[in-house]
């Protein structure tokens, strides 16, 4: 019977120890599905992620180049719109011919462009007018001053406000008639002309540049 009883235990305690295995087994089982869980979802999370970010570089460079472009573009110089201005209002009396050909035979040199803008319309003859020119308001000439002069101020690279301004003060009414000197200078400031400014060709250009007084 002695024997019997120890049997019997020695079976139980084997019987406990399998169940015990069997448990542990199960817990480590789920444990690991568990963390292949996690890892799955983690992984599908940093995709998603991954995926926005490329969505967001992909857009940004549109938006920067067109920035770029909207500002690449550098403003003509006042000296070679002034040339311009000069050469088309030299064109409406002639030919680019004749321009030509006052330049080479120095009929026509020192072309200037002179910034007036905040200074006197009437160059401080008008007795009393205090009017300046506005931002942005040159003065182009030649000589000899029978040339011509064009005062304008920029409105873009290829369009000028033209204002009448006499390239004389020579009336003694400037200096001595306030109300006269006024209106004068009201005629021509208020009611300035637009002038669509033409290019002439570069050598041409490079002509009126170089051309200087013998």
């Amino acid at each position: 019977m002695k024997k019997i009883g120890l049997s019997l235990a020695v079976l139980g305690l084997s019987v406990g120890l399998a169940a015990c295995g069997n448990t542990n087994n199960q817990s480590q089982s789920g444990q690991s599905e568990s963390a292949t869980k996690t890892t799955a979802s983690r992984a599908s999370s940093k995709a998603s992620h991954s995926s926005r970010q490329a969505t967001s570089t992909a857009n940004a460079p549109a938006a920067s180049n067109s920035q770029s472009a909207a500002t690449s573009q550098a403003p003509q110089d006042a000296t070679t719109l002034g040339y311009r201005v000069f050469y088309t209002y030299l064109l409406q009396n002639g030919s680019p011919a004749d321009i030509q050909t006052a330049l080479e035979q120095h009929q026509l040199a020192n072309i200037d462009v002179t910034d007036v803008s905040g200074k006197n319309v009437t160059s401080n003859y008008g007795k009393g007018v205090t009017d300046v020119f506005p931002a942005h308001t040159y003065t182009v000439s030649g000589t000899p001053l029978a040339a011509g002069t064009v005062t304008y101020q920029v409105i873009d690279e290829n369009t000028v406000r033209v204002f009448a301004v006499p390239s004389h003060f020579q009336d003694q009414r400037w200096g001595t008639d306030h109300a006269w000197a006024q209106a004068q200078a009201d005629a021509y400031m208020h009611h300035p002309t637009i002038m669509k400014v033409q290019t002439p060709s570069a050598q041409l250009l490079d002509l009126m540049k170089t051309t200087r007084d013998f």
